[in-house]
């Protein structure tokens, strides 16, 4: 099992296999097994950052103004679809195949 300091990720944009910047690790999900915490998944983009900032009502309000709260704003990506032992992050499948963060648990 790898180490890692959740703390050093946050932030951290994640490029694409292209190269392209696909949005900033905003949140990471993680599960206990036995004593350990192990990565499940990173949250990057729009949503993620909204979603960090604990969905706060003026977050959401700027979503509405904006007509973005509908429109795909970020990703899901599982552990093992990212690369994380380069000073770059990159992912290791193409966009396609990450799961949409779809806003809807940005709720009023």
């Amino acid at each position: 099992m790898v180490e890692i300091n959740i703390e050093l990720l946050l932030g951290r944009a994640v490029s694409s296999r292209a190269g392209k910047t696909i949005g900033h690790i905003e949140a990471i999900r993680a599960e206990q097994d036995g004593p350990d915490l192990v990565i499940t998944e990173f949250h990057v983009g729009l949503y993620a950052a909204m979603e960090r900032m604990s969905a706060s009502p003026l977050g959401i309000e700027l979503l509405d103004l904006f007509h973005l709260r509908r429109r795909h704003c970020g990703y899901r990506i599982r552990w093992n679809q990212i690369e994380l032992g380069k000073a770059e992050l990159r992912l290791l499948c193409d966009e396609t195949e990450l799961a949409p963060l779809d806003g809807t648990h940005l709720k009023k």
